[in-house]
């Protein structure tokens, strides 16, 4: 008998999903989202005959079996990418580490006293550490000279205090670890059991193997727009029935299935995986009222994309600024590692700023941009010659959402009230962040069918 499966969620979750779906005997998926092209947030722009991403979207570092899986969907025109990824703290720039590192201070006092605190720290027992905040998972991993000193990055970024934050809010950052002194002394530190979990060192630079897991990128010059519009026809060639531009507004029970109904169809399904986070609509669609967004900090972004002289980018694939007072957060030579250089030799970066809704670097973007430009001279991004031929500023309102303390406990409440209104929808986990733990998530589907 066949079983009828609907992804709400043509995202990178929903085609996550949808694989593991598609091992299912004997299945028909249907894949809903209001978006009218497939992808989300990774589908690319247009911006002055550029496919441009929004940030800095690659399967970075993913299980070599979803590589073969994307890899087939582009009939080989992937490449690996060897990321070449920077990282800026105390105006010094470190290559091939894109976390921050603290040994770019000047004070070896207080390099001391963060290691001095490490040891300490490795010498008790962690097996029941439970952080409520994020502020206090900073000082319990790195100590409280360098959590203080994370917690100032992380302020500068996100525009929010880390004690106003759970302390899973670290999932969604770049701040997981932690470097402060050179790689062969990060080395001798992470020797032991416990600080190997939360410290770093540029393993590659010491010609050390780091993990198995791979890079790719597409490789047909049109960004992660090439990927989407491939897997659109890939998964349709699958079986799967795309209903793009189409929500959820209802769904019901009748004779132990759920019956749902979108702007455009009615479906009756054995299961609902909602493979998006969105807890207002799914709440509506289901007879009740749930906005966890009050228990949400949500960061707001500056996205430019700016176009100068290919050769006078960096030769780099992106950079992380944790510089506390700087514009950019993540520079990418998105247009170089892309394959997209126009006859007139022209290609492009994208600079990610983060600011707060309706500042004055909000409302006065243009102003902003000019800084951003100078500080990716400034960083070496782009020579002091380069010329800024076109610029494209695209506002995004809610770039980032960071649990605020309260909202796991509102996040089971929502769970629950989900499942005793209907067991055969399910409330996919919003907590993975990155491609690869997205991925691994959904290997559980068949466990939860």
């Amino acid at each position: 008998m066949t079983k009828t499966y609907v992804v709400a969620g043509a995202g990178f979750k929903g085609f996550c999903d949808c694989l593991e779906l598609l091992k299912q005997p004997d299945c028909k998926v249907y894949m809903v989202d209001p978006a009218p092209f497939f992808g989300g947030v990774i589908y690319s722009s247009e911006v002055h005959g550029f496919n441009v991403d929004k940030g800095v979207h690659v399967f970075d570092s993913i299980p070599v079996d979803l590589a073969d899986v994307i890899t087939e969907i582009m009939g080989g025109a992937v490449k690996e990418i060897d990321f070449v990824s920077e990282s800026a703290f105390n105006g010094k720039v470190t290559q091939g580490y894109s976390l921050p590192d603290l040994s770019s201070m000047d004070d070896c006092n207080i390099k001391d006293a963060i290691t001095a605190e490490l040891v300490k720290l490795a010498s008790e027992d962690h097996s029941n550490d439970h952080f409520r905040t994020l502020r206090e998972l900073f000082d319990g991993r790195y100590g409280k000279t360098a959590g203080s000193i994370f917690s100032k990055i992380f302020e500068n970024i996100y525009h929010v205090e880390p004690n106003e934050l759970e302390a899973k809010a670290l999932s969604q950052t770049s701040m997981g670890r932690m470097k402060h002194l050179s790689d062969e002394e990060m080395l001798v530190l992470k020797s032991h059991s416990w600080l190997d979990t939360v410290l770093a060192a540029r393993r590659k630079s010491l010609k050390v193997k780091v993990d198995d897991f791979v890079s790719i990128y597409p490789d047909t010059g049109e960004a992660m727009r090439g990927w989407c519009e491939r897997t659109t026809q890939w998964l349709q060639k699958k079986g799967v029935e795309l209903c793009l531009g189409e929500s959820v507004v209802k769904i019901t029970e009748n004779s132990g299935k759920a019956v749902v109904k979108t702007t455009k169809r009615e479906i009756c399904a054995d299961k609902v995986i909602w493979a998006n986070d969105n807890v207002k609509a799914l709440s509506s669609a289901m007879g009740f009222e749930c906005d966890l967004s009050d228990y949400q900090h949500r960061t707001s972004l500056v996205l430019m994309t700016m176009i100068t002289e290919a050769d006078k980018i960096k030769d780099f694939t992106y950079l992380q600024n944790f510089d506390p007072e700087a514009v950019n957060y993540r520079i990418a030579s998105a247009g170089i590692f892309s394959g997209q250089v126009k006859e007139d030799g022209t290609s492009f970066i994208t600079c990610e700023c983060p600011v707060e809704l309706n500042s004055e670097d909000w409302n006065n973007a243009e102003a902003l941009a000019g800084r951003a430009w100078q500080e990716c001279k400034h960083l070496g991004i782009v020579s002091q010659d380069a010329t800024l031929v076109h610029l494209d500023i695209a506002k995004i309102p809610v770039a980032f959402k960071l649990p605020k303390l309260g909202y796991s406990e509102q996040l089971d409440k929502f769970r629950d009230d989900v499942s005793l209104r209907s067991k055969n929808v399910l409330f996919r986990d919003v907590t993975p962040f990155y491609r690869r733990e997205i991925y691994l998530d959904s290997l559980e589907i068949g466990s939860l069918l």
